[in-house]
């Protein structure tokens, strides 16, 4: 899908490039959730957009209301708590060809000694079936999701592993 971008004025008169990422209608109005280039923060702005007769925008409007504002903000935090409950089971690794493959979170779990977390992710095919498995440590972000993949490094780190793995397939 080809992202989709628009361009406003900011505060100090300069134009500034703004990313999409959600368009929604309602109480017959049409709204824009976009980020600024720029802005490395990830906040989500808002805007009310106007179409001309050939259904393209023609211009952004001020959300002006408490109670526009409150729904415009009801359907920013629903698509936050989906995001971030998505990006919680699902990961994208780069592989060996340079290619980002996603992959399902099949189960993450922490050592109980080391506190080290792990989890299992794999390929599903159409069907939703597990065509392969891999393993990995990862450090985890304040939400829960993988910030980055680690290695298992050590004899002990892979027995404890297996040993998971076997107990999850009912072999233990």
């Amino acid at each position: 899908m080809e992202e989709q971008t628009f361009t406003i004025q900011n505060e100090a008169g300069e134009a500034v490039t703004c990313r999409v990422v959600f368009t929604f209608d309602a109480e017959e109005r049409s709204y824009v959730l976009f980020t600024m280039d720029g802005d490395d923060s990830g906040q989500l702005s808002a805007l009310r957009y106007v179409l001309n007769d050939a259904g393209e925008v023609s211009d952004f409007e001020d959300i002006e209301t408490d109670e526009e504002w409150a729904m415009v903000e009801e359907v920013m935090n629903t698509l936050v708590d989906e995001f971030s409950q998505d990006q919680q089971n699902f990961i994208t690794v780069t592989n060996a060809e340079g290619d980002d493959v996603e992959y399902q979170i099949l189960h993450r779990f922490q050592h109980p000694e080391t506190n080290k977390d792990y989890l299992f992710y794999g390929d599903l095919d159409e069907n939703g079936i597990v065509t392969e498995v891999f393993a990995s440590a990862y450090v985890a972000g304040a939400q829960g999701e993988v910030i980055d993949l680690l290695p298992i490094e050590s004899n002990d780190e892979w027995a404890f592993v297996e040993t998971v793995l076997q107990m999850l397939q009912g072999q233990n």
